[in-house]
């Protein structure tokens, strides 16, 4: 008798106990793969996202940058590591709206294999010409390409980068995509580099990297329109696309935390929390309202299904035939 009531005394104590420790999490380090280069869009939101979301959960949050083959390694890696919530990554539309799309073999599903937790931030892709080209509107620009037939290169962060998307899609409405060619580089920095040192003529994708942003403000970049609703407060003078007359061009980036799939719900929720109330501070929307970025308070159901939405539109236009990413 006194065995079997120490044993249900024993049984009671771990219900009692295991949501203790599942409220422990976390107890050491988080890592965050963020699948690009450092000095681009993507490491920049994520390194001022780390920093404010382990400030919330009181342990350091540390940015592992494992870049290449249009962020599908990175994402790779982090589908096979442990759904333990101390190893997570950014997605984004490069790697789950566009990877899927170009016929690669890569090691991921992306719905299936990640578990989303927090949308860092709404991105507005801006068209962006090399500043000594001439062009101060977009459609002085259009008309500059089909002047100078095949005269003119357009950069990306790499072959099925977002930048590369965003460029391809502004192409196809503006019909020019047979009149000017790609040049990939390996991440928005060095994308910016390139930009301004008049090796790419123009692109189109996030501005808001602390390497473009630079290169705006020094005057070796220059902004023609910016996608959204509205214009951004950052280049209150830069018209948006609707304004600069192509109203069809929709393309708005994201950024966002997701985990292996079959995290705990119980850490999802409590990054999700984390990342919502960084997303607050004043000192993100400080630093991301100076980069054009709108932060998202967001469950991480309505991140999924944003996610979903995004692959099923992209999906739709390469299949339409609108948009050709190679």
């Amino acid at each position: 008798m006194k065995i079997r009531l120490l044993g249900l005394a024993i049984a009671g104590l771990s219900l009692v106990m295991t949501p203790a420790f599942a409220g422990e999490f976390p107890d050491r380090e988080i890592t965050l793969i963020v699948p690009q280069t450092p000095g681009g869009t993507t490491d920049t939101l994520s390194r001022i996202l780390a920093n404010a979301i382990g400030k919330e959960l009181g342990k350091e949050i540390v940015v592992e940058n494992r870049p290449g083959a249009g962020n599908t390694i990175g994402m790779g890696i982090l589908a096979q590591a442990d759904p333990d919530g101390y190893t997570l990554g950014v997605g984004s539309q490069s790697s789950l709206s566009i990877a899927p799309l170009r016929g690669l073999d890569i090691k991921f599903d992306a719905i299936k294999s990640f578990d989303p937790i927090y949308n860092f931030g709404d991105v507005p892709n801006a068209l962006l010409v090399y500043t000594d080209l001439g062009p101060r509107t977009l459609q002085e620009l259009v008309d500059y390409v089909n002047e100078h037939p095949n005269e003119l290169n357009y950069g990306s962060g790499g072959v099925g980068s977002t930048s590369h998307f965003a460029t391809a899609m502004f192409n196809a409405y503006a019909k020019i995509s047979d009149n000017v060619v790609h040049i990939p580089y390996q991440g928005g920095g060095k994308l910016a580099g390139g930009m301004a040192a008049g090796e790419v003529h123009y692109f189109v994708g996030p501005f808001s990297s602390t390497a473009v942003w630079g290169q705006i403000q020094a005057g070796k970049i220059f902004p023609l329109a910016v996608a959204g609703d509205k214009r951004v407060a950052s280049m209150p003078d830069t018209p948006t696309f609707t304004e600069a007359g192509m109203p069809e061009y929709d393309n708005i980036g994201w950024y966002g935390m997701v985990a292996p799939a079959g995290t705990p719900p119980e850490i999802i929720a409590k990054l999700n929390a984390a990342g919502n109330a960084a997303g607050k501070s004043a000192e993100v929307v400080a630093a991301l309202g100076n980069m054009g970025i709108s932060t998202v308070e967001i469950t991480p159901e309505d991140f999924a299904t944003k996610i979903k939405i995004n692959l099923e539109s992209f999906t739709k236009l390469v299949e339409d035939g609108v948009v050709v990413i190679e």
